[in-house]
């Protein structure tokens, strides 16, 4: 997630450029359970390929995630952009 230096367009990690754009991230589960989430939109570190997402982003995911847990599948992947978030 993006915090207070999102602006200064530096990656946190590398210390490579940021670049907005849309990222496949990957989330195992404490049980294991692997979602993978496409097109999700991203701060991405242009030399370590990090994805930053923003805490809007980050709490939409936390939805999505915890609404994939009642499936009980062990593997899920979808795209961020074709999920209705409810605001």
């Amino acid at each position: 997630m993006i915090g207070n230096n999102a602006n200064n367009n530096r990656c946190p990690v590398c210390g490579g450029t940021l670049e907005q754009g849309e990222a496949t991230i990957p989330y195992v589960l404490q049980d294991h359970t692997v979602v993978v989430v496409k097109n999700v939109p991203a701060a991405i570190c242009g030399d370590c390929r990090e994805p930053f997402t923003s805490g809007e982003v980050t709490d939409q995911l936390v939805t999505l995630i915890k609404q994939l847990k009642g499936l009980h599948s062990e593997v899920s992947i979808i795209s961020y952009r074709e999920y209705d978030f409810v605001t």
